[in-house]
Parts: structure tokens; C-alpha cells; sequence
């Protein structure tokens, strides 16, 4: 091997609409949705050992962490003695919806192969990503895609024009299980249309996409954290937001702006100090070098 090291910028991504379908056999829940990449980012930088792994990324150092599972993954499928030293400076809130956890695993799963030499081809990758959580297949690809399953199958779309984006979340965040369980006290199942999300991707005006915005966990949500409700109505209510929606199970919101200036001078006033907010855009993959 002749590459020892290698640096990458991990992507959030966003849920432009999601639905809820059914239960699972497993238990999990059954759902459509279309998902996003997004500029804000981990930095990953993952270095070749003499042997074991060693995941740092501050509180979230260690065994537990999804990106420490992806390299065990990895390494257990090759004949090597091998080891993996990662390091990942956190910038994707926990608990908010935006699949920091899973972008770091995809993208740890990408930089492995990359320094490997590609031992696996993009299907066996994808594989993986699989057995490591329902968000990792799409964050290893990135980009536009329409999510069936537990969000794990995956189905083009035509990209998503670029987005301006002021992401919120209050300090507090929200627990995925618990989510689920608001909602299965009282909604009831939906079901997108790929054949809208396809039309309005494919004008290339964000503003098609607007109307379309749908999250079936949103109002569970709210009932957990009514932080989220006040956010959303916040954001409404500026001037140039096109729409405002809940990504995934929460808790940021993000509102969509026609320019980056719009959503930094929405930033810039922002009244709630407590919150937590990032302006940054739509991008069409889920990792890049650093």
C-alpha cells in the first residue's frame, strides 16, 4: 500500500420528505422518503496502524461509535494485520436528523477502500453500509435519492438544484425510537409520489420542491420537543423562505432561502440565542477530500 493516510469531509444529509408506510416484521417501520446531501461535514482523517482500531471523536470516542463498526467491517473481510486509527472532528449535531453517525461510517467505509486499494467493489460497500444503519447506503452514495425500506434501498432521482439552507436545531435533540413510538401512538401510514419528486427535481427550481415537503415524524416530534414546532414557525414567517421542514426525526429544521445571503441575514437575526444554526446548501455527494 502505498498510501498511509487519507483525509474526507463527511456530508449531513437532509430528509426533503419522508412518509411512513408500515411496520416491518422486525419491528422497524417501513418508509419513503427523499433524501438530500448536504455541505455541513465531519472531517475524517483515517490513518494505517500496526494493528487494532482507535476511533477519537471526543465524547463520542470509541467502540460505540458507528464509524469504529464500519472499520471493524471492513477488516473483517480481508486477510490483514492491519490497523486503523480515525479521527473525527465532530460537526454534525447528535439527535438532530441529519445523519452525522452514518455519514462518518460511509464515509470511513469509502476512505478504507480507498487506502486498501479497493478491495471491495461499490455493491459489496454498500453491503456493509447496510448492516451498519439505514442511513449509511445512502450517505456512501450521497447526492438526490428516493429511499424505500428502513431508508436503506435506494432509487435515483434527478439531482436536486442548488438549495441555500439555514439549518436550526434547539439544544436539545431528539431519540430516533422514541420518535417512532410518538408516532405509532395515533398516525396513521402515507406514501409519497416519486413520480412529483422526479418532475420538480427536474425543473431545477427549488421552488417545485416546496410543496412537496413532507415529514410523517414531524408532528411526533413536536409533542416530544414543541422547540421544533417554534422553529418552523419561525422560519415561515421570514421573508424569501420557500418552506421550512423537519429533518428526519429531528430535531433541526431547515429552511430553504433563494440565496445564501437571504438565509445568512435570517441567521444573523435569528432571535432564539439557545438554538443552534448553520447556513449551507445542497451538494451532490455524500464525501469529498479534504
Amino acid at each position: 500500500m502505498s498510501q498511509k493516510q487519507i483525509e474526507l469531509f463527511a456530508y449531513a444529509k437532509i430528509n426533503l420528505a419522508l412518509a411512513i408506510t408500515g411496520h416491518r416484521p422486525d419491528g422497524y417501520h417501513e418508509l419513503e422518503s427523499v433524501m438530500q446531501s448536504i455541505g455541513l461535514s465531519d472531517r475524517i482523517q483515517i490513518t494505517l496502524t500496526e494493528g487494532g482500531i482507535d476511533c477519537s471523536c471526543g465524547e463520542w470516542s470509541g467502540p460505540e461509535n458507528l464509524a469504529y463498526q464500519a472499520a471493524q467491517v471492513f477488516l473483517a473481510g480481508l486477510n490483514t494485520t492491519s490497523g486503523i486509527k480515525i479521527e473525527i472532528e465532530k460537526n454534525i449535531p447528535v439527535q438532530a436528523g441529519l445523519g452525522g453517525g452514518s455519514a462518518d461510517a460511509a464515509t470511513t467505509l469509502y476512505a478504507l477502500n480507498q487506502l486498501f486499494q479497493e478491495p471491495y467493489s461499490l455493491e459489496q460497500l454498500k453491503s456493509l453500509a447496510a448492516g451498519l444503519g439505514a442511513d449509511v447506503p445512502f450517505c456512501l452514495q450521497g447526492g438526490t435519492q428516493w429511499a424505500t425500506g428502513v431508508g436503506d434501498v435506494l432509487k435515483d432521482l434527478p439531482l436536486a438544484p442548488r438549495i441555500h439552507l439555514l439549518i436550526v436545531k434547539p439544544w436539545q435533540g431528539v431519540n430516533t425510537a422514541q420518535a417512532y413510538r410518538s408516532f405509532d401512538q395515533e398516525s396513521k401510514f402515507t406514501h409519497l409520489s416519486y413520480e412529483a419528486w422526479q418532475k420538480a427535481l427536474a425543473s431545477k427550481e427549488a421552488e417545485a420542491l416546496a410543496p412537496l415537503l413532507y415529514n410523517d415524524l414531524e408532528p411526533a416530534s413536536m409533542k416530544l420537543l414543541p422547540e421544533i414546532a417554534r422553529i418552523k414557525g419561525a422560519l415561515q414567517e421570514e421573508e424569501g423562505c420557500l418552506g421550512a421542514l423537519m429533518s428526519g426525526s429531528g430535531s433541526a429544521v431547515f429552511g430553504m432561502f433563494q440565496s445564501s445571503e437571504q438565509a445568512q441575514r435570517v441567521a444573523g437575526s435569528w432571535q432564539d440565542k439557545q438554538d443552534m444554526l448553520w447556513v449551507t446548501h445542497t451538494v451532490e455527494r455524500g464525501h469529498c477530500h479534504g
